[in-house]
């Protein structure tokens, strides 16, 4: 089945992506995964299919998904480890937790930001997942993932996340 940020165009593109994700075949996900390939199509264009699948896999696609703007009144709040740059992908408003943030908190502290400019974001709720991308604490059980084969801890979901590319010239840290 090939897969294409442009499938949100089309009912039987949604199709495959329902599929893809394994999500439930209902009107409330398959809108939201057309939110979420539109703006993947219109502000992520070179992201891969097979990481857009990623991402949707670990929102909650049964809660809203919202392609919003975020203005200079806005102010933003990442999870970052010490050794990472701060201006990612993925972001959050101030006062959400690390641990439902769909992410393992290990070694994370919290890095706030303004907005410098306006600034599409894609709003989702997160889902429980298996992190594999950040460095567990000696004492997480870590657990395997049967679609990529990687040891991960399980984590949280039922936070909002955004999701806001080219970050670094969007954002300005502070404080």
């Amino acid at each position: 089945m090939s897969l294409s940020l442009q499938d949100y165009r089309s009912d039987v593109g949604i199709d495959k992506w329902v599929a893809e994700v394994g999500v439930t075949d209902a009107p409330l996900p398959r809108r939201n995964i057309r939110v979420a390939l539109s703006f993947f199509s219109q502000v992520m264009a070179s992201l891969p299919s097979s990481m857009a699948a990623h991402f949707l896999r670990a929102m909650d696609l049964s809660r809203p998904v919202v392609d919003t703007v975020l203005t200079r009144a806005d102010r933003i709040i990442a999870f970052r480890t010490g050794n990472e740059s701060p201006y990612k992908l993925f972001y959050a408003r101030p006062g959400a937790s690390a641990f439902s943030s769909g992410i393992n908190a290990a070694g994370r502290s919290v890095v706030r930001f303004e907005v410098r400019t306006t600034a599409r974001a894609l709003e989702t709720y997160t889902s429980g997942t298996l992190d594999v991308w950040t460095v567990p604490a000696s004492d997480q059980p870590r657990f395997t993932s049967v679609r990529q084969l990687n040891r991960g801890v399980m984590v949280a979901g039922g936070g909002t996340q955004l999701i806001i590319p080219r970050a670094h010239s969007l954002l300005q840290a502070i404080g």
